[in-house]
C-alpha cells in the first residue's frame, strides 16, 4: 500500500512512465508490429496530419520528417509546453484539448489522423 501511494505522488513528463515500469508490475513483450514503422509508411501519403494525445511529442518527433501541415493536441496541461518545445520547432502546432469530442479543426482538415 505504502509503496503504491509513493509511486502515485512521482512526477513525470510526457510520457515517461519509468516510475511505473521500473517497479516490475508492468510487463511487456515484442510485439508483432511496430507503430513507428506503420505511422511513417502513412506519413509519405500525406501532406496534413493531426497527432491525437501526443504527450510530450516523444514519439511524434521520432516521425520526421513531418507532412507540411502538423498539428497534434494533448489533454494533460503539464505535458503541453513540454510537447511545444519539442514540436514547435519542427514546424507542429500543439493545441490543448480536453474533449475529443470538441476538436478545433474543420471536418477533413486532415489527412491522416493518429491516435497512439
Amino acid at each position: 500500500y505504502e509503496q503504491g501511494l509513493q509511486e502515485a505522488d512521482q512526477p513525470f513528463s510526457g510520457w515517461d512512465f519509468s516510475y511505473v515500469t521500473g517497479s516490475e508490475r508492468l510487463q511487456s513483450g515484442m510485439l508483432p508490429w511496430s507503430y513507428g514503422t506503420m505511422a511513417r509508411r502513412l506519413l509519405n501519403q500525406t501532406d496534413r496530419m493531426l497527432d491525437m494525445g501526443t504527450g510530450g511529442g516523444e514519439m511524434l518527433s521520432r516521425l520526421r520528417p513531418l507532412p507540411p501541415y502538423t498539428c497534434a493536441t494533448e489533454g494533460y496541461l503539464p505535458n503541453i509546453p513540454i510537447a511545444e518545445e519539442r514540436l514547435q520547432p519542427l514546424g507542429v502546432k500543439v493545441l490543448p484539448v480536453t474533449d475529443d469530442s470538441q476538436l478545433p479543426f474543420t471536418d477533413e482538415e486532415f489527412d491522416l489522423i493518429l491516435n497512439r
